[in-house]
């Protein structure tokens, strides 16, 4: 699983539009969700593996336009919006009223708002099923978790213009994911702007309050597209 085919694998991948992580030659968990991905959107099987079939389309494959939103995305999105505003009480304690519907109140809450949008307005669970630091039977807590299951899982898009509903991962400093958000709009020339929680003008990834941001895809380490499927 390791070698040049792999990298010829991983860079055609990228040819494609898809993000298979590091051009390193070995296939890993970011390589086989890419491979997922593009299986999904030419309606092969979906596993993971490059067999004959995926081999013969990756090598005649154009690539295929990543503009559709997800409905999913989009309900969670809405649910978002209904909350901007919403504040920490009392101030600086990480206590919020999603904080309290997810079990898990008086931490950093920037995931915990996205798990909540999703459940309440998508009826979905974000990292269900998934093994990894943060996650719980109502969504996860930690960034780089959910950042991992979008890549398992076939649904990361990479550092692409993001469409409503999109997750957007975001990293400040170059190390492991700091902050998350739901992509309200794309508007151009780079920028975008996202419904987040936990954020502030003054504290990008710790403030204390949902609010709309607008953001750079220089911030981010790419985007997740929640299936419909």
């Amino acid at each position: 699983m390791t070698g040049q085919d792999v990298r010829d694998v991983q860079n055609r991948l990228v040819e494609l539009g898809y993000a298979p992580g590091d051009l390193d030659g070995t296939y890993g968990p970011a390589t086989a969700g890419a491979i997922r991905a593009f299986q999904r959107d030419r309606n092969l099987e979906i596993d993971g593996v490059v067999g004959p079939t995926t081999r013969a389309a990756l090598a005649t494959s154009g690539t295929v336009p990543q503009a559709t939103p997800s409905a999913r995305g989009r309900a969670a999105l809405a649910e978002a919006l209904k909350h901007l505003g919403v504040k920490e009480t009392p101030p600086g304690s990480n206590r919020t009223p999603f904080g309290a519907w997810f079990g898990v109140d008086g931490v950093a809450w920037c995931n915990i708002f996205v798990s909540y949008c999703f459940s309440v307005g998508a009826s979905y669970t974000i990292t269900s099923g998934f093994a990894g630091p943060g996650v719980y039977p109502k969504g996860c807590t930690y960034v780089p978790t959910t950042e991992a299951w979008l890549r398992v899982a076939g649904m990361w898009l990479g550092r692409v213009e993001p469409q409503p509903g999109d997750i957007a991962i975001y990293n400040w400093d170059g190390g492991e994911a700091d902050h998350i958000g739901i992509v309200e709009s794309y508007l151009g020339n780079g920028s975008f702007t996202a419904i987040e929680g936990n954020t502030e003008l003054a504290n990008d990834s710790n403030g204390d309050q949902v609010m709309r941001r607008t953001r750079n895809l220089k911030q981010v380490n790419g985007f997740g597209r929640v299936s419909d499927s």
